[in-house]
């Protein structure tokens, strides 16, 4: 069989520039895909913020008509670091720009979603690498199958994954006019049966081939009949059009730059086998570095500070953690409010939190190597990390068990989990978390346990690459 070819779209790609997660997957993933045979290709917005060093050439322009002009896209190509995967940056000065992204508007990618189209077009022209499947990631590429159905009529498989159904793309229906798609074409599929309401991503479940999302708990989650929001009526309609399926593939980490054997970052490097003696020096280092106090267990946060993570769980039930005569370690920013609150608990507990209100990747390196547990109350985690990168330091998570979490932490084996949004569960699994790390021998078979499990995109690419296999075989 030959090999798969794939163009994977997505707005942010490390290290060409890099928002949240989904430039770290987008990094990542191609890579791995092409390890296992695939011959995948990445595109991007050419935003004018890309670091200067990273080298791309010239190799094309073509024009599009978007509103009432006809644009010209410029084509650049470079390749992903360590690697030989392509990748491609459509330019254009006035129509793609990053300035404006915090604002999460449907409006920003009108235009790189049409380009991609148009680009898809310019590569059959001419010749060389032509996609047979568009893998499009969350809602900022989600109007690419309609694009490719209603303005192309193209019958060229898409997939869209799902990264976090939280973040949907809406604007008005009026936009469609920019794309030359007439406002009828999706109207009449408005789920809530008002006018002049677009959802990026509801418009990509409703059209793409095929639909995956970031573990295979979440993707139950997302269409459960419970579900009531708007977005989840997309899923309903999509069943009139296509059989409900969404396959839950999880993420994967960078097993080389997170590795405690080699990491450059840690205090004293250990794997598996040496668990039980050198992780314990970078643990005194950091209780030593924080002023913490010295004979309590350190429980750990890591990410963002927003309400989805779940941290209003741990503020309501603090002076019981601190009654188990714990650590706790804070590192992250976000919602102002959050922090706050986060800062006072540090105020009031000052030998027993620390919290640095930043998110720096060489301290969380230290603080994933030095702790012993990891906190993750997260409300809803499609997929998650941190409990990857955890586990694979031997720091055991405490977590939701929801998403993700509960499709990567095995409990009571490699983490422990609690009911999501429950303080006395929480409660629960900390003295369930203490009992064990009061046995050495136990704890340290845990943590051992723990850092063999195999979180490598090699794993997710296997899987990614069997479903693409399947896509290509059943649109033949």
């Amino acid at each position: 069989m030959n090999s798969p070819k794939i163009l994977i779209v997505g707005y942010e790609v490390a290290p060409f520039y890099k928002r949240g997660g989904l430039g770290d997957v987008l990094g990542s993933l191609p890579i791995a895909l092409a390890k296992q045979g695939v011959d995948v290709r990445v595109v991007m917005p050419d935003y004018d913020v890309i670091p200067k060093g990273r080298p791309k050439k010239a190799i094309g322009t073509f024009r599009i008509v978007f509103d009432t002009s006809e644009e010209e896209v410029t084509v650049h190509e470079g390749v992903l670091p360590n690697s030989h995967v392509g990748i491609y940056f459509l330019g254009n000065s006035k129509l793609i720009s990053p300035i404006n992204l915090k604002r999460k508007q449907i409006a920003e990618f009108l235009f790189f979603d049409l380009a991609v189209c148009g680009f898809v077009n310019w590569l059959e022209d001419k010749g060389g690498f032509v996609p047979e499947l568009l893998h499009c990631h969350d809602w900022h590429t989600g109007l690419i199958p309609l694009i490719l159905k209603k303005r192309m009529h193209s019958s060229l498989p898409t997939l869209l994954t799902i990264h976090n159904l939280g973040y949907q793309g809406r604007g008005s229906v009026s936009l469609l006019s920019k794309l030359s798609i007439e406002e009828e074409a999706v109207r009449n599929l408005d789920p809530q049966g008002t006018v002049g309401k677009l959802s990026s991503l509801g418009e990509g479940i409703l059209h793409a081939t095929a639909l995956s999302t970031v573990s295979p708990t979440y993707a139950k989650e997302i269409t459960s009949p419970m579900k009531r929001a708007p977005i989840f009526q997309y899923f309903r309609l999509r069943e009139h059009i296509h059989p409900l399926h969404i396959t839950g593939i999880l993420n994967g980490i960078d097993t080389e730059i997170w590795n405690p054997r080699t990491d450059p970052f840690v205090f004293s490097r250990y794997d598996a086998h040496t668990v039980g003696t050198k992780k314990e020096k970078n643990r005194e280092r950091l209780v030593h570095g924080l002023k913490l106090a010295q004979d309590r267990p350190i429980f750990s946060f890591v990410g963002r500070m927003a309400g989805q993570k779940g941290l209003n769980i741990i503020k309501q039930v603090i002076g019981e953690l601190m009654e188990l005569e714990i650590n706790i370690v804070f590192l992250g920013s976000g919602d102002r409010r959050i922090e706050q609150d986060i800062r006072m608990l540090a105020t009031r507990y000052p030998h027993f939190i620390h919290a640095d209100i930043v998110y720096s990747e060489v301290v969380a390196h230290q603080i994933y190597s030095g702790s012993d547990f990891l906190l993750i109350p997260s409300l809803y985690e499609p997929c998650g990390l941190i409990q990857m990168l955890a586990m694979r330091y031997g720091t055991l998570p405490v977590a939701s068990d929801t998403g993700g979490l509960h499709d990567s932490i095995d409990d009571g084996v490699t983490g422990f989990l609690f009911h999501k949004g429950s303080g006395a569960s929480l409660i629960a699994s900390v003295k369930r978390a203490l009992a064990v790390y009061k046995d050495k021998k136990s704890f340290e078979r845990m943590q051992a346990t723990a850092m063999e499990r195999d979180f490598s995109w090699d794993r997710s690419a296997s899987a990614y690459k069997s479903l693409y296999g399947k896509l290509l075989a059943s649109s033949v």
